[in-house]
């Protein structure tokens, strides 16, 4: 459709093309979420709770949990919650700011890695089946695109 028949649709018209990608966006995270966390069922770990360990390697040193929930896109309840849950499983632990007293750290554990290891290690499973299924420049493309979508959208 050419720029001047999209400006020129009613206001109350919808587009069936993006509704169409903004379901394909939901499922699309849905299907992920449920494919990785079927896959780290084994190691008793969630996509979730994968992505705050990898988090807290990358960032190499303890955060307080507001860099947590920010890094993560989410709340900061939601990333306390999710802290408490690795905490309890010995994968992460509570620590006080050396600066500042009255600020909690989280900081993960020799366990923690080794489940994260683990847990990368079954990842590479999902990597494969990209691989499989993309070409490298299907790869690119599709990066590209969803790059693009999060930057509008930050």
């Amino acid at each position: 459709m050419s720029y001047m028949k999209y400006m020129n649709k009613k206001s109350d018209e919808r587009d069936e093309t993006i509704l169409r990608l903004l379901g394909l966006l939901h499922r699309t995270e849905k299907i992920t979420d449920g494919r990785i966390n079927a896959l780290l069922q084994p190691i008793s770990l969630t996509c979730a709770q994968h992505q705050v360990l990898k988090l807290l390697i990358m960032a190499q040193e303890p955060l307080q949990l507001g860099q947590v929930a920010e890094k993560l896109h989410n709340v900061r309840s939601n990333a306390t919650q999710m802290v408490d849950r690795l905490v309890a499983e010995g994968l992460v632990e509570r620590i006080f700011d050396p600066a500042d007293r009255r600020r909690v750290l989280a900081q993960i554990t020799e366990e923690g890695r080794r489940r994260f290891e683990a847990a990368a290690q079954l990842e590479r499973q999902v990597e494969q089946e990209l691989c499989v299924s993309f070409s490298q420049q299907e790869r690119d493309q599709l990066i590209t695109l969803l790059s693009r979508l999060e930057e509008v959208w930050k």
